[in-house]
């Protein structure tokens, strides 16, 4: 019986039962029809949950030291100051008690954290989403940029 108890407490620890991340892709954060409002385009089934997301990094720290703590994290590579940022509901500011790695801008990131809808203004551009992170993930393949592509041909 003794063991049979210790057996269910292992089971219900919470170590065990430690929530794991809900896996999305940037479509999850923009479910309604393409015609609708993004800033009302967004999920909220979503707020609160402990979320797994790949996508680029663009630092909103200033320093380019390879660590930041605030960034934006985007669909897609070069989102930058020249160009247009994504709609609301496709980006997400991210932020890190402390200070992590990146070795590679222009390499996705999987993020993970506790995700918020929470619309704000960051650095340059408006975001609908918050993300209070807890690790990053090395993207698993390597991917060639429009520059390396180049000087392959």
């Amino acid at each position: 019986m003794k063991n049979l108890i210790l057996a269910f407490s292992l089971l219900f620890s919470s170590s065990v039962i430690a929530e794991e991340p809900v896996s999305i892709l940037w479509h999850n954060l923009a479910p309604g029809a393409a015609d609708m409002p993004v800033e009302t385009n967004v999920n909220l089934a979503l707020d609160g949950k402990k979320v797994v997301i790949p996508g680029f990094i663009v630092p909103l720290d200033g320093k380019n030291s390879g660590y930041v703590k605030n960034f934006l994290l985007t669909p897609q590579q070069g989102a930058c100051f020249h160009k247009p940022p994504s709609p609301p509901n496709q980006l997400i500011h991210v932020s890190f008690d402390v200070p992590i790695a990146i070795p590679d801008l222009e390499q996705p990131m999987y993020v993970t954290g506790i995700l918020n809808v929470k619309s704000a203004q960051a650095g340059f551009a408006k975001t609908g989403y918050h993300l209070s992170g807890i690790e990053t993930i090395p993207y698993p393949v390597k991917i060639n940029t429009a520059e390396e592509q180049d000087h392959a041909h």
